[in-house]
């Protein structure tokens, strides 16, 4: 009744809770996810029992215990019934209101708890497992799906067994679970890497949650995650084959993915990426993916072809004598004064984000603690879309205003060498640390080796990963009394399936009509009909 909403004001009857005469009685809520929390307030019961709240504490933490962080001590004043405490900022997921002493009953009527729900940023990671149980045992990503019950993942019976998640951002993080409750508070740590580790037995896990707490006060637009582009498996139509018997090199297993399936696999995400690691038993762990090295050329980080008009992919900027020749990875920055200059991506610099998701108001955004280009590009893909890109001169002279006086800021040109085989334009790369390495004269190719990429001569014969694209069949049955038969019926109804599928994005359809045997019972105008749509290729049924 402490979170019914009604604390008794505008003529309202109050419901109240009661805790009643023992030692230090508390009353507890779970937020049930870990949220920042700004303020809390606490309405106490009217003339009769206000006795019963004075001197109660406001906790909040990360423990179901009493032992949280103290935010306020609530003094009763009379005549007053509401009371307000910012607690500054604060995190956690269970708020208590604890009243400390012998023989105390404790009563009041309502709590609110004012603040923002944090990240679990454990979802748009990648997981690995030391080992599976058996066969059918939960995959690596079963843990970051966000289902905390039903898929689970087991390690084998044998010691120093782990979990690991890669978040793909350093942040800083809190992991949490509910009810089997592992909670961890690690009190601001920072980190890329989140392993759970069981020395003695072994290892059965349901979910990781990792809330990042990690915000730049600098940046005015709010922090969102950007909408998960991947495609669920209700409707996607693109898969992984994985070739272990056959190794072959690079060029070999281009030839033969071409021939049988659709191409060498491309991965454009860290969705992807775990799809792929589902894939694989554990000693399967070396294989080629369809990434080569090919000529050194400029790329915008934000790929997607439809941001640009006619040759603005191919606008620059660069500054007299720029770019360089130089051995080391090269990436763009702006100066205040407009023009570009190519500089090692390992260099720290401020940057400068691009904000176009759906639903949002494109907007540019310059973070001011300085990161390399590789982990501006992270934390801009993170939180609003990409590194900024450049399409023309007014839009460099908005993004030469908000560089700081006599700094330099990343933008999202960089020079890349490796290009996908099926001509897909995704900068998802997830090298190993000091990849990809130079390996002399080429050809060089990507090989994926306990998880993670590594260049590696094309020439090397090893198993590989093929993808393809199916067309998807699904029925959909109707039932009626009118006559299904009848062609004036099937054209309305082939007219309204039509307007729904051009809703969603899809006019390569074809339905075809079966009528049901032994269905017709009441009477011979009633007809249940089945409906067979196939999407293109990648589409949505």
């Amino acid at each position: 009744m402490a979170i019914d909403e009604r604390p008794g004001s505008r003529g309202q009857k109050p419901t109240c809770t009661s805790v009643p005469l023992q030692d230090n009685p508390w009353w507890r809520v779970d937020l049930r996810n870990i949220y920042r929390i700004t303020a809390v307030s606490v309405f106490s019961t009217g003339d009769c029992c206000s006795e019963e709240l004075n001197r109660a504490e406001v906790r909040i933490g990360f423990s179901m215990q009493t032992k949280n962080q103290r935010c306020a001590v609530i003094s009763i004043t009379e005549g007053q019934s509401k009371y307000t405490y910012q607690c500054g900022i604060m995190e956690g997921r269970f708020v208590h209101v604890v009243l400390p002493g012998l023989q105390k009953t404790l009563s009041f009527c309502e709590i609110h708890v004012y603040g923002h729900v944090l990240d679990n940023v454990a979802l748009r990671g990648v997981a690995f497992l030391s080992s599976r149980k058996w066969r059918t045992a939960g995959y690596a990503s079963s843990v970051i799906d966000g289902n905390q019950i039903s898929t689970c993942s087991a390690t084998k019976d044998k010691p120093g067994q782990w979990v690991k998640v890669d978040l793909l951002v350093p942040c800083r993080y809190i992991p949490s679970r509910t009810h089997s409750l592992a909670t961890v508070d690690c009190g601001g740590i920072e980190g890329r890497y989140v392993t759970v580790v069981q020395p003695d037995v072994p290892l059965t896990l349901c979910e990781v949650e990792v809330y990042s707490t990690w915000e730049n006060p600098v940046n005015k637009v709010p922090q969102w995650p950007p909408p998960s582009d991947h495609c669920p498996s209700t409707s996607c139509s693109r898969d992984y084959i994985f070739v272990h018997d056959q190794p072959k090199t690079w060029f070999e297993a281009q030839t033969y993915c071409r021939d049988r399936y659709t191409d060498l696999a491309t991965i454009n995400n860290a969705q992807d990426m775990n799809k792929v690691m589902n894939k694989m038993e554990n000693d399967f762990s070396d294989f080629w993916i369809g990434l080569y090295e090919d000529a050194v050329t400029w790329k915008w980080s934000l790929s997607d072809e439809g941001y640009y008009n006619d040759n603005e992919a191919e606008f620059r900027n660069w500054g007299e004598g720029e770019p360089n020749e130089s051995d080391i990875q090269r990436c763009a920055v702006i100066q205040d004064k407009g023009d570009w200059k190519d500089r090692d991506c390992s260099l720290l610099n401020v940057f400068l984000c691009f904000d176009g998701r759906d639903g949002v108001p494109e907007n540019k955004i310059l973070v001011e603690t300085p990161m390399n280009w590789t982990d501006a590009q992270r934390y801009c893909r993170q939180y609003h879309t990409d590194l900024v890109s450049v399409r023309n001169l007014p839009e460099n002279q908005e993004i030469q205003s908000m560089v700081p006086s006599r700094e330099q800021a990343w933008i999202g040109l960089f020079e890349d060498s490796w290009k996908w085989s099926d001509g897909r334009k995704s900068s998802f790369r997830y090298w190993q640390e000091g990849q990809p390495d130079s390996l002399g004269e080429g050809p060089n190719c990507a090989h994926v080796n306990g998880g993670e990429w590594s260049a590696r001569s094309c020439n090397t014969k090893s198993m590989f990963l093929c993808y393809f694209i199916f067309k998807k069949k699904s029925v959909v049955r109707i039932q009626s009394d009118f006559d299904m038969s009848d062609p004036v019926i099937q054209q309305q109804i082939l007219k309204q399936m039509e307007a729904e599928m051009t809703k969603k994005g899809i006019s390569d359809i074809k339905i075809s009509w079966r009528m049901s045997g032994g269905l017709e019972k009441a009477t011979q105008t009633r007809r249940i009909k089945e409906a067979q749509c196939v999407a293109p290729e990648g589409g949505e049924t």
